[in-house]
């Protein structure tokens, strides 16, 4: 009697097969992620704890962490937009792209530890590398989620075009960080000029749908 394969070589082929249903549940957990995220960079500013004369010059001295909140409030509201409109196109989930959205959300859960070490050492190199290589990391990671799901054939038919406009928009911020990590040395300033530069040019080319 031929032998029929069983346990786990029918899970794999399960597992490998794409779900027949659009990637809702995929969206919902990513909204989350991106809302515990923006979140959890607001907690990293504590109000002022002083007396009612040097309240001032306390809120002043915060300036340059909410002004780091803010950045990064930018950055990741960037992602979830970028996110949002490179799933608009998914019409199915495989494993493969469920793991590499998992990778995605991970640099972007840590990305309020950047911040927060970023805000307190605004103008030190290492904390500025750290910073720009988070951020370099959550645009490499949606790209290669993106690039697999079109490779892949889980989204829908994406006309040339589109395709070199979505290739360029994925360029923009690690290109950006990438730039802020290696000036951090010798312009610190010019590093945070460049962080504030990737949701700005993000608009610059808009996606279509």
């Amino acid at each position: 009697m031929p032998r029929h394969e069983t346990g786990r070589h029918d899970v794999d082929r399960i597992e490998d097969r794409p779900f027949p249903k659009d990637p809702s549940r995929v969206i919902a957990i990513s909204d989350g992620v991106f809302a515990v995220a923006l979140t959890l960079l607001i907690l990293d500013v504590k109000p002022p704890t002083v007396t009612q004369t040097l309240l001032a010059s306390a809120i002043i001295a915060t300036a340059p962490r909410l002004g780091i909140f803010a950045l990064s409030f930018a950055i990741v509201a960037y992602y979830w937009v970028s996110h949002h409109f490179s799933f608009g196109y998914v019409r199915l989930i495989d494993r493969g792209l469920l793991w590499l959205n998992m990778l995605f959300l991970f640099t972007i859960v840590v990305l309020p530890f950047s911040a927060a070490v970023l805000a307190d050492y605004p103008l030190a190199a290492p904390a500025i590398t750290l910073y720009g290589a988070n951020v370099a990391a959550c645009s490499a990671t949606l790209a290669i989620a993106w690039w697999y799901a079109v490779g892949k054939r889980l989204s829908i038919d994406v006309r040339r075009d589109e395709r070199r406009r979505v290739a360029i928009r994925t360029m923009i911020s690690p290109t950006l960080a990438v730039v802020g990590i290696a000036v951090a040395t010798i312009a610190p300033v010019a590093s945070l000029v460049l962080f504030v530069a990737i949701p700005v040019a993000s608009y610059t080319l808009r996606p279509t749908r």
